[in-house]
């Protein structure tokens, strides 16, 4: 599991929908799809249920969307601080 994984897993989860996520993820639909594939391979879970044109979250999905938002704030979190860190110490250098 990436980043990049959860990253697409929530904008299609939070779209309802495989080419609206990848068009908000200015990416192919197909690298989307795989992504998807790849994360509910992974885990051997289904993570979407396809209705019509359209996907649904199963109750693994649910858990995943919870876990895949937290995972990534703290990513941010810490990007952000170590940024903070990075532009204060004038030398590339972070100090706790």
């Amino acid at each position: 599991m990436t980043l990049h994984q959860l990253r697409v897993f929530v904008a299609v989860a939070e779209r309802e929908h495989l080419t609206q996520a990848a068009a908000a993820l200015h990416a192919a639909p197909s690298a989307v799809s795989a992504s998807i594939a790849a994360l509910e391979t992974e885990y051997g879970l289904s993570l979407f249920d396809r209705a019509g044109r359209g996907l649904r979250l199963t109750p693994h999905g649910t858990v995943m969307l919870e876990e895949a938002r937290g995972v990534l704030t703290r990513a941010d979190a810490a990007r952000a601080r170590l940024a903070t860190l990075r532009a204060g110490s004038g030398t590339g250098e972070a100090s706790p």
